[in-house]
């Protein structure tokens, strides 16, 4: 009875063990897609801006919300033409819990994107930044120093 109640005790602490393997292999999986999917952004934003000539719709008219509704340049464009940007960070693209802060200008953007530790984000912009950065994100067009 004695040596049934030791091989229980050991499986248990091997589950426990590999259970928290697998959250955390699951807090990367999600992290490296977010980066992922922001670093395919940048790359489509840079085509979208030899097409268009600036990241806004319309010359002089910042953008601050990565969902206009059909107005908003860069982050609602799904063109190939111009590298599909929006698709990189539409609804189904990044994992549900995180939440997406854009702003663009006629020559900058930023976008930034909480990480599974909703106390980080991830940040890439036209200036070349790629970077995690500590907090709660807002609109922009650069990512913090």
């Amino acid at each position: 009875m004695i040596e049934l109640l030791i091989v229980i005790t050991i499986v248990g602490i091997l589950s426990a063990i590999i259970l928290n393997s697998i959250s955390s292999s699951r807090a990367k999986a999600y992290d490296s897609k977010i980066k992922q999917q922001l670093g395919s952004f940048r790359t489509a934003a840079e085509m979208y801006f030899t097409n268009q000539g600036r990241y806004s719709e319309t010359i002089g008219v910042p953008v601050s919300n990565c969902d206009a509704g059909g107005a908003a340049g860069i982050f609602d464009d799904f063109d190939a033409v111009n590298g599909r940007p929006g698709l990189y960070i539409a609804s189904g693209s990044l994992p549900s819990f995180s939440q997406v802060f854009c702003g663009a200008t006629d020559s900058a953007y930023a976008v930034k994107a909480t990480l599974y530790h909703t106390n980080e984000y991830w940040c890439v912009d036209s200036k070349g930044a790629s970077k995690m950065i500590p907090g709660m994100p807002a609109s922009g067009t650069v990512c913090p120093p």
